[in-house]
């Protein structure tokens, strides 16, 4: 398994817990924009939401709403 699909597993299972959907995707799309990863994490937002439509999950009505 690749590192990618080991960080997408990972930020799938995180976003699923109760309260850590916000958290989960801030996290994606910090590793998305990181320079220093070369590119290594680009569409990682896509694939977690991806796995997440897969998994049939959704969040709160509550987790939806803006953080801050």
């Amino acid at each position: 398994m690749s590192e990618f699909q080991k960080q997408r597993d990972w930020l799938v299972q995180l976003a699923m817990a109760p309260g850590w959907w916000q958290y989960s995707r801030e996290q994606a799309a910090k590793l998305e924009q990181n320079p220093d990863a070369a590119g290594a994490w680009v569409g990682l937002r896509e694939a977690v939401r991806n796995e997440l439509k897969a998994k049939g999950f959704m969040p709160s009505q509550h987790e939806q709403q803006a953080m801050w």
